[in-house]
């Protein structure tokens, strides 16, 4: 059932991977977006071709818009806010110095119609999919205490979410937590949820996780909304506990400004030979060209055309086979030296020995399966286990965390200086505001006040 009343399916229905990305697409991102069921954004960033060109092979998008919060950035919208459109605490507004953004007061008409133009100017007009609404999480945050307010708003929220579907039907729409919101107020009008820092370690052990857990999956059962669920730590880990679960999993390591290239690859509408598994992981920037994968037709038979050179003449035909590309190091090694030992190896043995060639990878012709990078020159870097099944039919989360092992501190610093200049630059201080009151909920401490017990009692 779909949230306008017609029988339909909800838009997020198949969708098995995403990523968010705050940032602006290079001509790489939106092709690589192209291999994801589902990307979010910033669409003040996108034109209308660029959407065009990203959906062109199915991929939906999601645009981002803050409900609960408006930063001083936005100089435009915040120039159209009246007095009544701010939420006011004992006569002051509700100001969030870390992120320079104030607390809205979504049962204010006026910022209702603020927020609709502002889903016709950046989403619909660019034809987006639908909208990611983020920091609705603040109703739960900020009101829980306060049962009148705490209604006041929620109502407030419907009647915006009605207005929405109104206008612009059946368009996807995903609210970031308010996890009591959505099961008291909004999951008849919502297809999504999103539950970021959910962390293995963390869930494992909580409680409040778990119970929740359970409540989302009702909700889906009786309202269809779906659980997207964010991981920073224990990537393999929190996948599992996600896919288990039946949510949709996305591990993030850069606070969403930096796209994770590579980690999904799409082969249904581009490979020749549909039973033919998908390339590994590290040849994904040139995803679309990745037709085969010769690692595994290599170990099957003995008739790999390197083998074959090799075993007929004590030259080094490999050289001579993969001089065609200016990729192949090892081929370069041979061609310029008769002693090269992939030669010496073949004639001794008649097993696959060229191996040595490309390494542990076993890809016989990495030249044939990256054409245009020079990546494959050193195939050793990619450990065998990233061509199996699981990871690229994933997020391929677990290859992140194992390159995440190896990051130096001074990298990690760097990577902090350059989300805190993202943070003034608004690429995503709506997002890591989020992860403080909702790394608390994990913990518990909103567990202090009756009404929440009441709420979560099973």
């Amino acid at each position: 059932m779909s949230k306008s009343g017609a029988q339909t399916m909800n838009p997020l229905d198949g969708v098995k991977n995403y990523q968010v990305f705050y940032g602006h697409p290079t001509d790489a991102i939106l092709k690589d977006m192209q291999n994801y069921d589902l990307v979010i954004i910033e669409p003040l960033h996108y034109t209308k071709a660029q959407i065009d060109l990203i959906q062109s092979r199915g991929t939906k998008v999601l645009g981002y818009i803050s409900v609960m919060e408006v930063a001083t950035w936005n100089t435009g919208l915040m120039s159209k806010l009246q007095a009544g459109d701010f939420f006011t605490r004992n006569g002051q507004r509700v100001h969030y110095p870390e992120w320079d953004s104030y607390l809205t007061n979504i049962a204010s008409t006026h910022f209702q119609g603020l927020l609709l133009t502002e889903i016709q100017n950046q989403v619909i007009a660019k034809g987006i999919d639908g909208v990611f609404m983020d920091t609705v999480g603040d109703i739960d945050n900020e009101h829980l205490n306060n049962p009148t307010v705490l209604k006041q708003q929620r109502d407030g929220l419907v009647n915006f979410l009605k207005q929405a579907r109104a206008k612009y039907g059946d368009i996807a729409m995903v609210q970031n937590w308010g996890f009591d919101t959505l099961e008291t107020s909004t999951a008849p009008y919502v297809d999504g949820i999103m539950w970021e820092s959910f962390n293995a370690d963390t869930i494992k052990s909580d409680a409040w996780s778990q119970n929740m857990i359970k409540k989302l999956q009702a909700v889906d059962t009786k309202h269809s909304v779906k659980t997207l669920t964010i991981s920073t730590r224990q990537s393999a880990e929190s996948h599992k506990l996600a896919k288990d679960a039946g949510f949709i999993h996305f591990h993030e390591a850069d606070e969403y400004v930096n796209w994770n290239a590579g980690l999904v690859t799409r082969t249904a509408t581009i490979a020749p030979a549909p039973s033919t598994p998908t390339s590994t992981p590290t040849s994904t920037a040139t995803s679309t060209e990745s037709t085969v994968k010769p690692a595994e037709t290599a170990p099957k038979t003995e008739t790999a055309k390197p083998a074959e050179t090799v075993a007929k003449t004590e030259t080094a035909k490999p050289a001579e086979t993969v001089t065609t590309t200016e990729t192949a190091k090892p081929a370069e090694t041979v061609a310029k030296t008769e002693t090269a030992k992939p030669a010496e190896t073949v004639t001794t043995t008649e097993t696959v020995k060229p191996a040595e060639t490309v390494t542990t990878t076993e890809t016989v012709k990495p030249a044939e399966t990256v054409t245009k990078t020079e990546a494959v020159a050193k195939p050793t870097t990619t450990p065998v286990k990233a061509t199996t099944p699981a990871q690229t039919t994933s997020s391929s989360a677990p290859k992140v965390a194992d390159e995440k092992k190896v990051t130096s501190k001074k990298d990690e610093k760097k990577k902090k200086h350059v989300k805190k200049k993202a943070v003034k630059a608004k690429k995503h201080a709506h997002v890591t505001k989020q992860d403080a009151p909702k790394g608390k909920m994990c913990g518990k401490a909103k567990q202090q006040t009756a009404a929440f017990f009441k709420f979560f009692k099973l």
